[in-house]
């Protein structure tokens, strides 16, 4: 549902995490950046990125524990955008499995973007980083 809003228009960066996190509980979450509205299709990669990441925060991270806890940050200098999700008080990652279709997705979302997402599995959480230009459209 998301994605076809946003395709053609674009959208807000806190309105896509809200709608994309909010069924998890909004105190589980917390939302750290200015107001930022993004272009369509940086808004659709965005989305696909963010739907992944919160899909495997329920079934193996920090919303899948009691106590979970995520933080999504954003800043924006010049044309860049980027991006950080914390994880805390999840389960510990010990097997992190065979490369699937989200890895692959994660790495190659924002090429188009002149972008890169790292994703880093630490003994507190998920730690990720989404790097990308802001394009003009």
């Amino acid at each position: 549902d998301l994605v076809s809003r946003v395709d053609g228009r674009g959208c807000d960066i806190k309105d896509m995490l809200l709608s994309e996190l909010g069924p998890y509980g909004h105190v589980r979450f917390n939302l750290n950046g200015d107001p930022l509205f993004l272009p369509a299709r940086l808004a659709v990669s965005l989305a696909l990125i963010f739907h992944e990441l919160a899909t495997n925060a329920g079934k193996y991270g920090a919303f899948s524990s009691p106590r979970g806890l995520l933080l999504v940050s954003w800043t924006v200098q010049e044309d860049r955008l980027a991006i950080t999700w914390d994880e805390t008080e999840g389960p510990p990652v010990d097997n992190v499995g065979p490369e699937g279709f989200g890895s692959k997705l994660l790495q190659s979302a924002l090429r188009a973007f002149d972008g890169r997402t790292e994703v880093r599995f630490l003994k507190t959480g998920v730690h990720c980083t989404m790097r990308c230009r802001i394009p003009a459209d």
